[in-house]
Formats: structure tokens, C-alpha cells, sequence
């Protein structure tokens, strides 16, 4: 999982010209950097740890900064529907027993929903002594918009592969139909429920597209899924993504719920 890739105009030093993306997982912490005026992907880096890689070149002075910590807990609820101090009644009807953590909530304008939900406060902690104005992301709020992105005209279905867990986001014609994570920890386990969402939102596999990514999504889970579905999987995040133009970036897709964080921050 150790990556680094610059662009050649790439200047940590610039001030407030960046903004910074940061992912930050058990043993495994991330970050990304988009030009804030084009949305050019400038940087990506990942390793191994508990802490940032590559720190020379983590933009001194950043305009904006976000992060995603995992593990996370969460579910939408309709704004219509929230009221002030029963978020983690929420939590608690979609999940039972929740771990402790800190609570945050992310409003969804698009689909009219906030996105609930908890991560590790250790990791936040840490980040804010370097960077104390980031914002926090949940992983589920950049699916949603990835999977309404690239589901206008028809059905998509996005998965996120994690280290023991498989987000799902399905959206067609504009409309989201489902945002849901499930415990998985083998290629049958993301076969299954990628298929069962896909009944329970009564799509057909030889009419929605898949697309894959996930920092453990494994080539033969990839396989697994193209023996059953007829449009995909395809990276989440590659061929045709404008922000990755002349960069060389293997396996984008891996880092797709680090490199969508900018559109959500933007």
C-alpha cells in the first residue's frame, strides 16, 4: 500500500493554493492533494503507520484541508426527519451497539439528507495538533455524490472495499436508491451483497453498471464480480477522470474515498 506520485509542478511549499485530502485508517494513513482553481489531482501519497507518509511533501500551508477516519459508523437520516439530540438514536436503530467515538453529521443537500455517523477520536486528534481547521468527511457522503455523479442516466451501483467492510452506493436516473456498509471479509462477501442490494433495489445485473474501488479490493474479488455482472466492475476512479489527466496513478480506485473527499469539500 505504499505509494508516492507528484506531479512535476507540484510545490508543497505554495501557499494556500492546495487542498489537502487525508485518510486515516488503522496502520494505514493516506493524502491527497487537488489544485483548488482546476481540481487537478496534483499528489498522493500512502503508507503503512499512524502517520502521514511522505511528510516533506504534505503542503506546508494548505487553503482547505479534509479527512475521513476509519473505522466509521453511520447512516443517513432525511433532514426533514432530525431533530436536535436524537442523532445517536439513530445511529443506535440502524447499527444496535455502537462504538464509542466522535459523534459528527455532514448535511447531504442533493439528496436533502445529513449523513450521522462516528469515528476514531485518536486519529481526528491527532491531525487537528497539525491541522486545526480540517474538516472531517464520513466515507458514506462521498459515495453518495460519486454514485448520483455517475448515475444520471442510468444505474450504478458504487462499492468501496475497506479492510473488513464493503460500502455500497446505488443511484439511478438522478435518485439515489440505497447507501449501506456491510462486514466483509472475503471476495464472497462483496459478490453477495453487491447482488443483494441490487435486488432489494430491483436492478438487474446486465443493466447496472459496477464500479469498484476500495483501498483492500483485491483483483480476484474484481473477478469474482465479472462472472455475474455484464457492465463491469470498472475502476471507480480512472480512465476518464479529469482530475487524473497525464498523471500516472496505478490503481486509482484504490483511493477512490480519499480522492472523492475534494468534491465533497469543495
Amino acid at each position: 500500500m505504499n505509494t508516492e506520485t507528484f506531479r512535476r509542478e507540484y510545490d508543497p511549499a505554495r501557499d494556500h493554493a492546495w487542498h489537502l485530502s487525508c485518510w486515516l485508517a488503522p496502520g494505514l494513513q493516506a493524502w491527497c492533494v487537488h489544485e483548488r482553481s482546476s481540481g487537478k489531482l496534483m499528489a498522493l501519497a500512502s503508507g503503512t503507520g499512524e502517520e502521514l507518509p511522505a511528510p516533506a511533501m504534505v503542503p506546508a500551508r494548505p487553503a482547505s484541508v479534509s479527512f475521513t477516519a476509519m473505522p466509521e459508523v453511520g447512516t443517513l437520516v432525511p433532514e426533514s426527519a432530525l431533530e436536535p439530540g436524537t442523532e445517536m438514536r439513530y445511529l443506535k436503530l440502524v447499527h444496535g451497539t455502537v462504538p464509542t467515538g466522535l459523534l459528527r453529521d455532514e448535511p447531504i443537500g442533493v439528496i436533502g439528507a445529513r449523513c450521522i455517523y462516528l469515528h476514531d477520536e485518536a486519529a481526528e486528534r491527532n491531525l487537528l495538533q497539525r491541522f486545526p481547521n480540517a474538516r472531517p468527511l464520513p466515507l458514506q457522503g462521498a459515495l453518495v455524490g460519486h454514485a448520483l455523479a455517475h448515475g444520471s442516466t442510468g444505474a450504478v451501483a458504487v462499492l468501496h472495499r475497506s479492510s473488513t467492510r464493503l460500502d455500497i452506493a446505488i443511484a439511478d436516473k438522478g435518485k439515489l436508491l440505497l447507501s449501506n456498509t456491510f462486514h466483509a471479509t472475503v471476495a464472497e462477501d462483496v459478490l453477495y451483497y453487491t447482488l443483494f442490494c441490487l435486488e432489494q433495489c430491483g436492478l438487474a445485473t446486465d443493466n447496472t453498471t459496477i464500479r469498484a474501488g476500495g483501498t483492500h479490493l483485491t483483483a480476484g474479488e474484481e473477478h469474482l464480480l465479472s462472472l455475474y455482472v455484464a457492465n463491469g466492475p470498472i475502476p471507480a476512479t480512472g480512465a476518464g477522470n479529469t482530475a487524473l489527466e497525464g498523471l500516472e496513478l496505478a490503481n486509482a480506485h484504490h483511493w477512490t474515498g480519499l480522492i472523492e473527499q475534494f468534491s465533497c469539500a469543495s
